[in-house]
């Protein structure tokens, strides 16, 4: 994956990308901006697909194409995601001020979910949580550090077109972070609107639309994303992890986060 690949994106000023480690709400951030866009006083078309495109990634399915191989197809404003490292995307987000909305997730409930992705039917890892995180003591996750790309994102929060969101604070009130992304995206919403997006966007309809979303001749799939929403609970970490793993984490948080500031006091 190349550093530069960012340079082929067009920034147009109401493009919005979703930027989150792994298993840190992409989805569940991703579908609030969706809802979200019918709001938009410049919106091009009612409703955009369900599933938005990664910036890196084929997926769902092989032939869903990459943002950056269907940018010029997308209706604006266009909603993007990524897991790309902060790095990736700098140009744009410091140079031509594209907007991005950050989510990050404490790290050990990000590794325990992250862990019942790789056990999916499309990955398919054969071993245990502990086997799991041995990738994780060896730097050898698929999409790199996570306590890196958390870090950095947090350190372009000051910036006018960064908002960085909290898993827990989307958890603990999601009407709140709504609210606080419609007024980073100057989208008016009254509290009828809000509290339909946030009913719009529980767990069990987004994962009803996304398996209906998937072609019935792709039914791994079509099982792998049944697993894909998994709990979305805080706290479910206490049942994976070994103490030796815990005091790992607890170092990389000392290590990465500490310095900057980045505390989720969970």
């Amino acid at each position: 994956m190349s550093i530069d690949m960012m340079k082929e994106w067009k920034v147009k000023p109401s493009d919005v990308m979703i930027a989150t480690p792994p298993k840190s709400g992409t989805t569940w951030m991703g579908e609030i901006v969706r809802q979200m866009r019918a709001y938009h006083p410049e919106a091009v078309g009612k409703d955009v697909p369900f599933i938005i495109p990664y910036v890196e990634m084929n997926i769902p399915t092989p032939d869903m194409p990459t943002a950056l191989e269907c940018q010029d197809k997308m209706l604006s404003p266009r909603i993007i995601k990524t897991h790309l490292p902060y790095e990736y995307t700098k140009e744009k987000v410091e140079q031509e001020g594209l907007k991005v909305i950050a989510v990050l997730r404490e790290p050990k409930d990000t590794l325990t979910s992250y862990y019942y992705h790789y056990c999916n039917e499309v990955f398919n890892f054969p071993g245990d949580f502990h086997d799991f995180f041995e990738l994780v003591r060896q730097d050898r996750l698929q999409c790199g550090n996570i306590f890196e790309m958390a870090r950095d994102w947090w350190q372009a929060r000051d910036l006018p077109n960064v908002l960085v969101v909290k898993y827990e604070e989307m958890k603990k009130d999601t009407a709140e972070v709504v609210q606080r992304v419609a007024e980073f995206l100057e989208i008016p919403l009254d509290s009828k609107a809000v509290e339909s997006i946030v009913d719009n966007c529980n767990i069990d309809k987004m994962r009803k639309e996304m398996v209906e979303v998937i072609p019935d001749d792709q039914q791994l799939i079509k099982a792998a994303v049944k697993q894909f929403f998994r709990k979305g609970v805080v706290g479910d970490w206490k049942n994976h992890f070994a103490k030796d793993e815990e005091d790992f984490v607890d170092e990389c948080v000392r290590k990465y986060f500490d310095p900057v500031g980045l505390y989720f006091n969970v």
